[in-house]
C-alpha cells in the first residue's frame, strides 16, 4: 500500500492515496503500530479519537484488524457538542460507540460528558482524565476552518492554560457539519461544544492526521503553506516530528 506522493512540510509527513478507503487504511496501520509500540513499552495504549465523517474509514479498518490488543486499550475523545447525550444521534461518544466500543473489546472509553449541568466541572474531570491516562496516540481530523478538534481560528490558542474548554463555535464549523451530513439545517447545529485544547493534543507522542475529499482542500493548502498561527490551527501539526498528514488525492488537489 504504498503512497502515491509523499513530502514534508517542516516536521510534518504528508503521504497521499488514491482513495479515501486506501488513507483510511493507511491511517489505521500506522495507529495500530503505535499502539502496539505503546503497550509494548507501558502494558497499556490510550488513544485519543476524534469523531467525524473523516475518521469512518479509519475506524472500519482499525476495528477490522486482528492485530489490536483492544483489551489494553482505553480510549478518550476530543469534544463534544454542550447539552448532547451519548444517545443524541449528533453525539460524538455515540458516533465512537456506535463505530468503535461497540465492535471491539476496548478496554475502557471515557467520553465528554455534553449533557453535565455543570460544565466547568465536567472540563475539570476531562482535563484529570488527561493527565491520569495521558494518550499515546491521537486520530484527529482537520476541518474546514483549519481547526484541530473544535478548536477554531477565533479560540484557538497554542499556550492554552485549560486542557478542556467550552468553546462558541465558529459559523464555518458550524456549517461543516451540515455539509458532513451530521446535521440537516444550520439552525440545528449548537452553538457550543467542549473541546480538549490544542496544548494536550499537541503533546500526544503520535499524531496521525486524516484528510479526505475536496471539501478539505483549502484547509490542506493552508495546513502545508500557511504561516503557523492560530488563524490555522493546524499548522502546528508542521512543528510536530510525531505526526502524519495522510490525504485522498482529493483533499491533496491544491499542494503542488
Amino acid at each position: 500500500m504504498a503512497p502515491v506522493r509523499t513530502l514534508t512540510a517542516d516536521a510534518l509527513r504528508v503521504e497521499v492515496y488514491p482513495t479515501r478507503r486506501e488513507a483510511g487504511r493507511r491511517s489505521a496501520a500506522a495507529a495500530a503500530e503505535a499502539i502496539a509500540s505503546a503497550i509494548a513499552a507501558r502494558g497499556r495504549a490510550v488513544v485519543l479519537f476524534a469523531s467525524a465523517p473523516s475518521q469512518q474509514e479509519v475506524l472500519e479498518e482499525l476495528v477490522a484488524r486482528d492485530d489490536v490488543q483492544w483489551p489494553k486499550v482505553i480510549g478518550l475523545h476530543v469534544d463534544e457538542y454542550l447539552g448532547a447525550r451519548e444517545t443524541d444521534a449528533h453525539s460524538f461518544r455515540k458516533f465512537l460507540i456506535d463505530r468503535l466500543v461497540t465492535k471491539v473489546p476496548i478496554g475502557a472509553f471515557h467520553g465528554i460528558r455534553g449533557e453535565a449541568e455543570d460544565w466547568e466541572a465536567e472540563c475539570a474531570r476531562y482535563g484529570k482524565l488527561l493527565e491520569e491516562f495521558p494518550p499515546d496516540v491521537a486520530l484527529l481530523g482537520i476541518g474546514e476552518n483549519g481547526h484541530l478538534a473544535f478548536n477554531d481560528p477565533p479560540v484557538a490558542d497554542f499556550e492554552d492554560p485549560a486542557p478542556v474548554k467550552r468553546v462558541e463555535l465558529e459559523r464555518r464549523c458550524r456549517e461543516q457539519q451540515v455539509h458532513d451530513g451530521m446535521f440537516t439545517r444550520l439552525e440545528d447545529v449548537p452553538r457550543y461544544a467542549l473541546t480538549v485544547t490544542l496544548p494536550p493534543i499537541l503533546r500526544v507522542p503520535r499524531l496521525i492526521v486524516t484528510v479526505p475529499g475536496p471539501t478539505k482542500q483549502e484547509a490542506v493548502r493552508a495546513t502545508l503553506r500557511h504561516p503557523i498561527s492560530t488563524a490555522c490551527p493546524a499548522t502546528a501539526l508542521r512543528r510536530h516530528s510525531g505526526a502524519l498528514l495522510v490525504l485522498d488525492e482529493e483533499a491533496a488537489a491544491l499542494i503542488a
